[in-house]
């Protein structure tokens, strides 16, 4: 009973915390940095990540021609 009530504060204090700078960061980074860089940094970071997890799943990252294809043309407009 007393692991579980330490292991519900410090998973408050980690939502406080990552949370919190999280809003912080938002914060900063609106009125410091350019919208695109800003963009471009979070795609990157997500790109990243999702990378590393189909690295852990050994997952098959190979796309054909026209995939590749598409996903240039989708991310242009985007």
């Amino acid at each position: 009973m007393k692991n579980s009530k330490a292991l519900i504060i410090l998973s408050f204090i980690a939502i406080y915390v990552i949370w919190g700078s999280t809003y912080l960061f938002n914060k900063v980074a609106v009125t410091e940095l350019p919208p695109f860089f800003l963009a471009s940094i979070r795609f990157f970071i997500a790109g990243v990540i999702m990378i590393f997890i189909a690295f852990l799943l050994k997952q098959n990252l190979k796309i054909s021609r026209k995939q590749f294809l598409n996903s240039a043309i989708a991310s242009f407009f985007f």
